[in-house]
């Protein structure tokens, strides 16, 4: 599906005219709730990857088995959850907030032929295909499933516009009907999955491949900066075809993807404080979540190494620990890449009260998924081109 070829050097990418395309970030406080909901979702983002597991929820079990030419674009934040940024669809454009999502690989957004009932699409800009004259008629179902349903509807064809450069005839969804409370009460109307066209439902040519093969960008590859601490409106980047040395202070560490789908990739060893955690063992790295999910038989390791205690299906730290906390170092390609506690630990206020919860979790793989919590930490390259993903430390 692209045109392969081998890149030079990543100075060819560097020199190369970048889109830049800018992050937004939501204001809206996150809590425990949205913490469940998500580790909800995460696990039916990556279902085919797992076994039947058990998700507990206030203690009782919740069973779910059923989320070279460069170009930039800013992103958003919601609730440090979800970084999203503008794309018009149609023509004339029609206006879309969508999570640029690593860890999937379609796009959907809200038909204008949803359900009165549906609150989330109510809430959100939809699609209308009879006003654009662009529109192409697919005639065929879809359906994504998440943590408390699934999204459905149909697929549809039409341009795609990102930071101005318009994709011709892109398949996407268009939802009628969104699950639960999944999507109400975000800053985001739909999604954008970045994955390996392998892991798209209904086999649809996700747009990053459209936007390379339409000859748009220069090089197959993108990199997200995400601002942990950014403004609603200045919540990060999302740099297409090419490398943006601008944001780093360092070289990029490249390691293979290890598995094409996710962008998947091997890490030399994890540690906390001299402890280690695994060596040899295999991450994901995606954007379209906030937490870091453990293999089943880490997850309590290293809760009990960071002193938290089980409440209520979370586990919590005494607050008043937090700042005598190691960093968790992680060792890929090398390079040494650490967090500290104040980022692996989530404090919430909430009636008064402070509570300070593990952002690890488990959802039953074998596998590290490591979504904003690390990739906040540092710029991340993901490369089509030479199937290969590229951490380096941020230059602010």
């Amino acid at each position: 599906m692209f045109k392969w070829f081998v890149l030079l050097c990543v100075l060819a990418l560097a020199s190369a005219e970048l889109q830049r395309i800018k992050i937004h970030r939501s204001e809206h406080k996150r809590d425990r709730r949205h913490v469940k909901q998500e580790v909800r979702s995460l696990r039916h983002k990556y279902q085919q990857l797992i076994q039947d597991y058990v998700i507990y929820d206030n203690g009782q079990p919740d069973y779910y088995s059923d989320y070279t030419e460069f170009t930039t674009e800013e992103l958003g934040n919601s609730m440090n959850m979800y970084y999203y940024g503008q794309i018009s669809i149609g023509t004339p454009p029609q206006y879309f907030n969508v999570v640029f999502d690593t860890g999937s690989a379609n796009l959907w957004i809200p038909s204008a032929q949803c359900l009165s009932t549906d609150v989330a699409c109510q809430q959100h800009n939809q699609y209308n295909s009879g006003a654009s004259s662009t529109y192409v008629a697919n005639n065929q179902n879809f359906s994504i499933q998440y943590g408390t349903g699934s999204v459905t509807g149909y697929l549809a064809t039409d341009t795609v516009t990102i930071n101005g450069l318009a994709i011709a005839n892109q398949t996407f969804g268009e939802a009628v009907s969104q699950p639960g409370n999944s999507f109400t009460g975000v800053a985001f109307d739909g999604i954008l999955g970045m994955g390996y066209l392998t892991i798209a439902d209904d086999a649809v040519v996700p747009p990053f491949y459209n936007l390379y093969e339409q000859g748009l960008i220069d090089a197959p590859t993108f990199g997200f900066y995400l601002a942990r601490n950014g403004t609603s409106e200045e919540g990060g980047q999302l740099v297409l075809g090419g490398v943006d040395v601008s944001l780093m202070s360092a070289d990029l560490t490249y390691v293979p993807v290890s598995q094409e789908g996710y962008w998947q990739f091997s890490v030399d060893n994890i540690s906390w404080n001299g402890y280690l955690l695994c060596e040899g063992c295999q991450a994901i790295a995606d954007t379209g979540t906030s937490l870091i999910a453990c293999p089943s038989v880490v997850y309590p390791q290293i809760n009990q190494l960071i002193g938290a205690v089980l409440t209520d299906g979370s586990y919590y730290i005494p607050c008043d620990t937090l700042n005598s906390l190691p960093v968790l170092s992680f060792i890929i390609g090398g390079t040494t890449f650490e967090l500290p506690a104040s980022v692996y630990i989530q404090v919430f206020q909430e009636e008064g009260n402070t509570s300070c919860m593990s952002t690890f979790t488990d959802i039953g793989t074998e596998f590290w998924i490591l979504g904003d919590v690390f990739l906040g930490q540092y710029y991340t390259q993901f490369d089509f081109g030479e199937n290969r993903v590229g951490f380096a430390p941020l230059s602010n």
